[in-house]
């Protein structure tokens, strides 16, 4: 019988620790949402971006793609480009930006049975409109926006040169580091069409692009 006490008085015990525990865990839980509200908040009434202009620097990753045209097949590689942008933030939540990127890569083309290779410069602009959905300094984003590209290279010796309009739209994220340095990542894709294709081609990847407002 005593045995049985005991257990009872164990198990009982144990009960209440858990209970405490589980209560305690909640208590912290909600002290850490509570104090996550109150910085976002004051975070939100603190942080303002309007007015301010930025200098950014840009890394872009670009995936190939393929495209054709009437008995021609062309596969353009994919390339990582480096450029330089200006922006403007008009609100809270929109920024009017424009950049100029350049990179590189290889070439094949198809036609009539007949393969060639070779290597093409990629130069191109763009004036991209980016939303921040949240006014704090960590915020999701969306962009969209046109430009152009240019193509100039060599292939088997033929020598080829062509700007083409292209477009773009992506998402992903804007951090304010401090109140002059501020970091972006977005998964972009840009589409242009060559002359004489009837497919257009499409550069996805990673934008990261690092800068100083003022």
């Amino acid at each position: 019988m005593i045995i049985v006490l005991l257990k009872i008085t164990v198990e009982s015990a144990a009960m209440k620790d858990r209970v405490h525990q589980t209560c305690i865990i909640k208590l912290i839980f909600l002290i850490v949402v509570v104090c996550l509200t109150m910085v976002t908040v004051a975070d939100a009434e603190e942080w303002n971006r309007r007015g301010r202009v930025e200098l950014f620097g840009l890394l872009q990753n670009m995936g190939g793609d393929e495209t054709y045209g009437p008995g021609l097949t062309m596969e353009v590689g994919s390339t990582s480009s480096i450029g330089i942008g200006y922006g403007s933030n008009f609100s809270n939540h929109l920024n009017l930006n424009m950049d100029v990127w350049f990179g590189s890569t290889n070439v094949t083309g198809k036609a009539f049975g007949v393969t060639v290779k070779g290597d093409t410069t990629l130069l191109g602009w763009d004036a991209n409109l980016d939303i921040n959905i949240l006014q704090s300094r960590f915020t999701p984003i969306v962009s969209g926006g046109i430009g152009f590209i240019s193509f100039s290279g060599d292939v088997e010796g033929f020598t080829f040169s062509e700007i083409d309009l292209s477009y773009n739209y992506g998402g992903g994220f804007r951090w304010d580091i401090t109140d002059h340095f501020l970091l972006k990542t977005i998964y972009r894709t840009t589409r242009t069409t060559l002359e004489e294709t009837d497919k257009a081609l499409m550069f996805s990847g990673a934008v990261v692009s690092i800068g100083f407002a003022f």
